[in-house]
């Protein structure tokens, strides 16, 4: 008689949220993990901490009964996006969650085999799962081995484990045809097992077959990064500039570059391979389609290849549309009457071939947007702004980076009607001078506002009095100022005390500030998980001893070309003497913090560097591994890699 499950519980072994394969950097470089030597990303984040929060204790048992529940899938951060919950590990830059998980089974034991003080149950664990999540994706860690107990999804797999598997018992094995009733049970069955290529095949069986099939459709998901569905390119007279890094995309080019094969490619689209392939993935899933991801196709001909399925498309929800050429208020146009009143979220980076006219159009139609990218789209003016904070009331997330023709006009009404907006992204709009809801004259006026994550990265008409607006942004946890040129201390200090609840403050290039604002945030800042003042050059050893000694939460450190910090060690070849790195001082402080990441890259002031050995023994000694040249883990065994 087998053993009877009496409840589940999930594990998260690792976990990390950083830029996916492909994608470009801070510093421009490209992600590509089948190689070596980039099998490490700086940018990437351990995330495992927020994750064991999320999943909690869902079992306890008292006087002997188990209140847990058995259980095939674990449903995580529900309704809330990944950079709002982790925080933003790399700016500007498309992300992924790659996660390593176990299943727990649970089983009672009997009593002659239990020892004194034992909980009475035994725990098997299933094999290792690793699953991965785009930046939006709902995440569903679900069990993928086999196991006696029927899966029921949409019940949220609580089941009784004596529930009859009744379905198998309809399939008659002693007849070799199947009828066309047959065929609607077994197909759905089926499907799951089979890839998107082999379900598109099932239609050559017979006419019913291919009816059933479209029906169903063959996919809910269609992405032209997906090297699987989509080989990648070889060179071939058509498409030879395509990189590795992604099947449509010539990542390793310059911008300049980019645009001139933008322009030779435009019309030579119909020879690229891809694009057949789309047209009939699209016409085998115009009942099931959820999530459109078309970003960088060069060659995609819009007219031809989407525009006769978009009134078809009765489910979607998610489109990208990011970086493709020809995109032109034509194809807004067919969105906004065909799929804008289902459409969620929206990706439409870099298409300079959309007007303000199409964006207003868009955003009227779109009354359900959750998510909406417009960033590069350098036409835009306030126009699309203020129509996108009348009509999209509905908006959870916003980037907008390098409009720099956007003005206080727009953010001022998207602030005042967007209530739900939990992410902005105002990067690279250069005309903002302040960035939040209208200044509070009376307690009254105080309405609650649900932004978590603000980024206005190079926003340098910034001054330090916009600390007044953002001091209402009573749940803010996640604060991007980098390259705000004007910003001093004053306004380290005064965002400190009006926001002590922050989580994550990224402060790069602001080289006007000092250790008085180290000091400030180690008072101030208790809860804050991670600090990126890199390029900041007049920082110092005393400064960031203080830091570590105050602030005890911290986990993530980035101090990138700090050169004060001097962490350097060795002969000088000028004068003479021994050169006492700054590294050394830190120790102290770090034996007493809970930092798991240190970025101490080019922290020098001289050349050729000199690496301090004395240093860096010590620092094995603390358990952290040298990952890279000065950039140091705690944990190597969960250390934020991308497999």
């Amino acid at each position: 008689m087998p053993q009877q499950v009496i409840f589940t519980r999930l594990k998260v072994i690792a976990a990390s949220y950083g830029p996916a394969d492909g994608r470009r950097l801070l510093d421009g470089s490209i992600v590509d993990h089948s190689k070596p030597s980039d099998s490490y990303v700086p940018y990437t984040r351990d995330v495992l901490p927020f994750l064991n929060d999320e999943i909690g204790e869902d079992i306890g048992c008292e006087d002997g009964l188990c209140q847990g529940v058995i259980k095939y899938s674990y449903s995580l951060i529900e309704g809330r996006s990944m950079n709002v919950v982790f925080g933003d590990p790399c700016p500007g830059s498309t992300k992924v969650l790659s996660i390593k998980y176990v299943f727990q089974d649970y089983i009672r034991q009997k009593k002659e085999n239990r020892c004194k003080g034992d909980s009475g149950y035994h725990i098997i664990p299933s094999r290792t799962f690793h699953s991965t999540f785009a930046e939006h994706e709902h995440i569903l860690l679900r069990r993928q081995d086999p196991h006696p107990i029927p899966v029921d999804d949409e019940s949220n797999n609580q089941m009784n484990p004596t529930t009859p598997q009744s379905t198998i018992s309809l399939v008659d094995s002693t007849q070799s045809t199947l009828s066309a009733l047959k065929s609607e049970i077994t197909l759905p069955i089926i499907f799951p097992f089979l890839s998107v290529r082999q379900r598109a095949r099932c239609q050559l069986v017979c006419l019913h077959w291919r009816e059933i099939v479209l029906s169903k459709g063959i996919t809910a998901t269609i992405d032209v990064n997906d090297h699987v569905l989509f080989p990648l390119c070889q060179d071939t007279s058509s498409y030879k500039n395509t990189a590795i890094g992604s099947p449509l995309k010539p990542q390793s080019l310059s911008r300049s570059s980019y645009n001139n094969i933008i322009v030779s490619n435009t019309h030579t689209t119909s020879n690229h391979p891809h694009r057949e392939l789309l047209r009939g993935l699209l016409k085998s899933s115009h009942s099931s389609l959820t999530s459109l991801v078309l970003n960088d196709f060069l060659h995609l001909d819009p007219p031809v290849d989407i525009h006769p399925t978009l009134p078809h498309l009765c489910k979607l929800k998610r489109l990208d549309i990011s970086r493709i050429p020809l995109i032109t208020d034509d194809t807004i146009h067919l969105i906004s009457a065909h799929i804008g009143e289902r459409l969620e979220v929206l990706y439409m980076k870099d298409c300079r071939g959309v007007s303000d006219d199409g964006i207003v159009q868009l955003v009227r139609s779109c009354n359900r947007l959750k998510v909406l990218d417009i960033s590069h789209m350098h036409q835009l003016t306030d126009k699309s702004g203020v129509a996108i904070g009348q009509n999209l009331t509905e908006l959870e997330t916003f980037h907008g980076r390098d409009n720099y023709k956007v003005t206080n006009n727009s953010v001022d009404v998207i602030f005042q009607n967007c209530k739900k907006l939990v992410q902005a992204t105002f990067w690279g709009c250069i005309k903002l001078t302040h960035v939040g809801p209208g200044a509070v004259t009376t307690p009254t006026e105080l309405l609650p506002n649900n932004l978590v994550l603000l980024n206005l990265w190079g926003c340098i008409g910034l001054t330090d009095d916009c600390v007044a607006r953002l001091s209402t942004l009573t749940n803010l946890r996640s604060l991007c100022v980098s390259e705000c040129h004007k910003l001093t201390d004053k306004f380290v200090l005064d965002i400190t005390q009006t926001l002590p609840q922050l989580l994550h403050l990224q402060m790069r290039y602001l080289k006007r500030i000092t250790d008085e604002s180290l000091n400030a945030i180690s008072v101030r800042l208790s809860e804050l998980f991670s600090l990126d003042a890199s390029f900041c050059t007049k920082l110092t050893v005393v400064g960031l001893n203080e830091l570590l000694m105050g602030c005890r939460t911290l986990s993530e450190l980035r101090l990138y070309s700090c050169t004060q910090l001097n962490v350097e060690g060795g002969q000088v070849t000028d004068g003479g003497g021994n050169r006492t790195g700054g590294g050394r001082q830190l120790v102290q402080a770090l034996r007493h913090s809970s930092l798991a990441f240190l970025d101490l890259r080019r922290c020098q002031q001289h050349q050729p560097f000199s690496r301090d050995e004395q240093f860096l023994n010590t620092m094995k000694e603390l358990g952290y591994n040298e990952a890279m040249a000065y950039l140091f883990i705690k944990k190597t065994d969960q250390a934020l890699l991308v497999k």
